[in-house]
């Protein structure tokens, strides 16, 4: 009975996979592309003073959408351009004799997995994902913090939940909205008194922090496999420790990106 009963479940899982047609979403979710991204930010410290920076970036991005529902997107973004004002030694900025600003996130390599749900006549396409990956902690705090050692070990560990919801105007437009919450463990080791206060926090990482990314963008198959792509985006960034006065962090950014890439 029981080895019936499991395989009525496969075969009814079988045929639901076979029945199931990607193809008008795959037309613009298999493809990769290469993105140039803008972005100005604002920055806080412990006594809510504020400052700001701007930061351009490149992407390369590979998305799939595989046949029996799987989706899959990996990215690894590059900032190639950093400006912030001068807040001294420790935050770093123009001026300052020191390579970095108070923004982290220079260098990131993240994947995502999910499962695509279609409705409405193959027009609206619903995927929740989970997000993994690896982003550099490269804050001038940071840097000082752990003595200027090898930056390689100055990283966070990255991961999310996340959900896009896309609808396909025709053949040619696709519009969508994401939602991701991402958890950056910091793995810096970067505790000292600089960043945080060891009376309260003993050797909690100061530079760990949680994340909220909306996103809004549209893809254009605009000619045989050329295609464009726009989005902008909002981050707002939550400390998970108490970042010392002295110290300038994230709070929100605001951006956009434009790509030109390839369906396949």
């Amino acid at each position: 009975m029981k080895k019936k009963f499991v395989g009525g479940v496969l075969l009814l899982l079988s045929g639901a996979a076979a029945s199931m047609d990607n193809s008008s979403f795959q037309q613009f979710e298999n493809e990769y592309n290469l993105g140039y991204g803008y972005q100005g930010g604002q920055l806080i410290d412990g006594n809510q003073n504020t400052s700001s920076f701007n930061a351009q970036s490149i992407n390369l991005e590979v998305e799939r959408l595989f046949d029996i529902g799987i989706w899959l997107d990996g990215n690894f973004n590059m900032v190639t351009d950093y400006s912030q004002p001068n807040l001294g030694s420790l935050n770093g900025g123009d001026g300052s004799g020191d390579p970095f600003g108070q923004d982290p996130f220079m260098f990131s390599l993240t994947a995502k997995v999910g499962y695509a749900f279609q409705t409405v006549d193959q027009h609206l396409q619903l995927i929740p994902y989970a997000m993994f990956g690896r982003t550099v902690n490269w804050a001038t705090s940071t840097v000082i913090a752990n003595g200027g050692q090898n930056l390689t070990g100055d990283y966070f560990y990255t991961g999310g939940l996340g959900g896009r919801i896309s609808y396909r105007i025709n053949q040619a437009i696709l519009v969508y909205a994401d939602e991701l919450y991402t958890y950056n463990w910091d793995n810096s080791g970067a505790v000292k008194s600089i960043q945080s206060n060891p009376d309260l926090y003993g050797k909690s990482y100061a530079a760990t922090n949680y994340t909220f990314t909306s996103t809004v963008g549209a893809k254009f198959n605009v000619y045989k496999d050329l295609q464009l792509g726009v989005n902008g985006f909002w981050n707002n960034y939550q400390p998970q420790s108490n970042i010392s006065g002295i110290v300038y962090t994230p709070t929100n950014t605001f951006g956009g990106m434009v790509s030109v890439g390839l369906t396949y």
